[in-house]
């Protein structure tokens, strides 16, 4: 097996372990929507900004799932508890979501076994503007 191949390999064997995985990885994990808001919701905290059902709905592409299933996501979080509500400190009809504390631990291992995955793509990225 040549080195791609190897990568794949790992790559697969540490993806299939996510069936072994904590309930709040294995939601996150579940659909590409899910893993997206998730990472929104993190992105928000580590900002220490605020994030709601709308600022979700106008930050993801509609092409990666509709409002009513971004709002099915939330519920779904909220129920199992991995996501908490708290009024909104400048709109009191504002509902803010965040993750739960102790859950961002999972997204902070997600960062760090993706630090510089990305990098190559954001480069060709980069030059394709250029």
């Amino acid at each position: 097996m040549n080195n791609n191949g190897k990568k794949i390999s790992d790559f697969l064997d540490l993806y299939y372990t996510l069936e072994n995985a904590s309930p709040f990885q294995r939601f996150m994990y579940s659909t590409r929507l899910s893993f997206c808001v998730c990472l929104e919701l993190s992105k928000a905290q580590y900002s220490d900004k605020a994030s709601s059902f709308e600022k979700l709905c106008s930050t993801i592409p509609k092409s990666f799932g509709s409002r009513a299933t971004i709002q099915n996501i939330l519920n779904q979080g909220l129920k199992d508890n991995f996501f908490i509500k708290i009024q909104s400190k400048k709109d009191k009809r504002v509902q803010d979501i965040k993750i739960k504390d102790e859950l961002l631990r999972y997204i902070e291992i997600w960062i760090k076994m993706h630090t510089g995955v990305f990098d190559p793509a954001i480069t060709v990225e980069k030059e394709k503007a250029s």
